[in-house]
């Protein structure tokens, strides 16, 4: 059997996430420098010569991770914004919520996708920023329907678009499970930020 064959065939296959759990878990903890592919490989609980069956190295994991995370919450806000209706207030309710939801959920993976995405460069870095954009239309899409309807007022669409995605994105730094503010509660603050922002009505 050839060797790309064995690799295939390569055995204690690891599913799709457990790998991102392990290396997110491992990115967060000690950044990419201080992270090695042995370390998210104990982790995951396989080997380190059956992590390099599936990713040639700790950049092509990273891209993966931020990638797939990246994807899932763009999937996520989209969805919101979908089933939110057509009022933009609405919509924007429903992505600001969606978005804390995440990070409620997946801190690390905020985490890493904030402080770990300037080791990527080229293609890799290309891909992620691709999830990335379709979380930013989302906004703006908002936005701008916010503005035709005379819903919002914002003197630049694009900088408060910029604004919104921030104040999110923002949570991975000082969000912590056992903070004194539930998610429902952080929510409430969070959108309300956020409807002040785009001095929506719906704020008072």
């Amino acid at each position: 059997m050839t060797e790309a064959g064995l690799r295939r065939r390569a055995p204690n296959f690891i599913d799709r996430e457990t790998v991102i759990a392990a290396a997110l878990q491992v990115f967060a903890e000690r950044g990419f420098n201080g992270a090695s592919m042995r370390g998210i490989a104990a982790v995951a609980e396989t080997s380190q010569s059956n992590l390099y069956n599936y990713f040639d190295s700790k950049d092509g994991l990273l891209k993966f991770v931020l990638e797939a995370t990246g994807r899932e919450l763009a999937d996520a806000l989209e969805a919101a914004e979908a089933e939110a209706g057509e009022p933009p207030a609405d919509r924007l309710v429903a992505a600001v919520t969606a978005y804390i939801r995440f990070v409620v959920a997946k801190p690390s993976a905020s985490t890493v996708g904030i402080t770990e995405f300037r080791y990527l460069s080229g293609d890799d870095r290309a891909s992620v920023i691709q999830e990335r954009d379709r979380t930013e239309t989302v906004f703006r899409r908002i936005v701008e329907a916010g503005t035709r309807a005379g819903d919002f007022d914002v003197a630049d669409e694009g900088f408060a678009t910029r604004a919104l995605v921030t104040l999110c994105n923002s949570m991975s730094g000082w969000y912590r499970p056992n903070g004194r503010l539930s998610p429902d509660d952080i929510i409430v603050r969070q959108v309300d930020l956020a409807l002040g922002l785009v001095r929506s009505p719906r704020r008072h």
